[in-house]
């Protein structure tokens, strides 16, 4: 199942279970306008929650290979519910073949490990051919990004492609990762070592703003 299938399986589940608990409150002798309505409201902020939390924007192949820290990579991977393990090569090559199946959509549908188990039990078990299949054509795909074009990476441009510009800073009073006060001068927080313009551009989308939202929590329980 894809993720977008898995969220669908678990939230039939969840609406029949909001109609059940309707059911028994209606019996149990309250309003049924006011159950109906309490179980309106649940459903929609449950779609809106999920549709918000689990549809991000996809990064581009160019973007993740300027990520050079392990923990970026880690985060991001977590994002996309990939593997966290391995080193900085094995997680780069790991989103650079995520970016690369998903290369032609603005947004992907993530779903946790949690939705994943409970939408599993509803999967038809599919033919060994096709396991074979699906194995030969990721074994193509990690022999093409095996070794990743990293002329990209650690050079001056930001996500996106953009320039640098010092205007974007002017307006920066702290570091996003470890809220230290912004330095006067340069772009690289004095506390944590932390590029405040990538993270700054970064911030401009939503699946950018869940990293650094995990990284600055991270930061703030590491012992000082």
């Amino acid at each position: 199942m894809t993720p977008k299938q898995e969220w669908g399986a678990f939230s039939v589940i969840f609406v029949l279970m909001v109609l059940v608990a309707t059911a028994v409150v209606i019996q149990y002798g309250y309003d049924p306008f006011l159950a109906v309505a309490f179980a309106s409201v649940a459903l929609v902020m449950f779609a809106y929650v999920i549709y918000k939390r689990y549809h991000v924007e996809v990064v581009p192949e160019s973007d993740i290979l300027l990520f050079d820290e392990p923990e970026d990579l880690r985060i991001l991977s977590g994002i996309y519910g990939l593997d966290t393990e391995g080193d900085e090569n094995t997680l780069r090559n790991r989103l650079v073949n995520f970016a690369r199946q998903n290369k032609d959509k603005a947004f992907v549908w993530i779903a946790p490990r949690a939705v994943s188990s409970v939408a599993s039990s509803f999967e038809i078990v599919h033919a060994a051919p096709k396991a074979a299949k699906s194995a030969g054509v990721q074994g193509i795909l990690q022999r093409v990004i095996a070794e990743p074009d990293a002329t990209t990476a650690g050079s001056s441009r930001l996500t996106g492609g953009r320039p640098r510009s010092g205007i974007r800073l002017s307006g920066i009073t702290q570091c996003p990762i470890c809220d230290a006060a912004a330095p006067k001068e340069g772009v690289v927080c004095d506390e944590c070592g932390a590029d405040l313009e990538f993270y700054v551009v970064l911030a401009e989308s939503k699946v950018g703003r869940m990293l650094i939202s995990e990284k600055a929590d991270a930061s703030r329980r590491k012992p000082r």
